[in-house]
């Protein structure tokens, strides 16, 4: 049996068992809100998460966003 601390830790670790299940638990969460309330309330309450999550987790926001914006805005020759 896998302790907390590491089940965790390999949550967002791609190919492991705790990623795995992680993902089925946001997926089923995702129907269940699309099912419910539709998909335009689901899309807003994302686009909220996204927010949030870029707020807290980002700690250079100007580098971040400016890195998106060139991502973007490239020229093709």
């Amino acid at each position: 049996m896998m302790d907390r601390k590491t089940f965790l830790s390999q949550m967002l670790t791609p190919g492991t068992v705790p990623c795995t299940i992680f993902g089925i638990v946001v997926g089923l969460i995702f129907a269940l809100l699309l099912l419910t309330i539709g998909a335009g309330k689901t899309l807003i309450i994302g686009l909220f998460c996204l927010v949030g999550a870029f707020i807290g987790g980002v700690k250079d926001k100007t580098a971040f966003v400016r890195r998106i914006v060139l991502f973007f805005h490239r020229e093709d020759n």
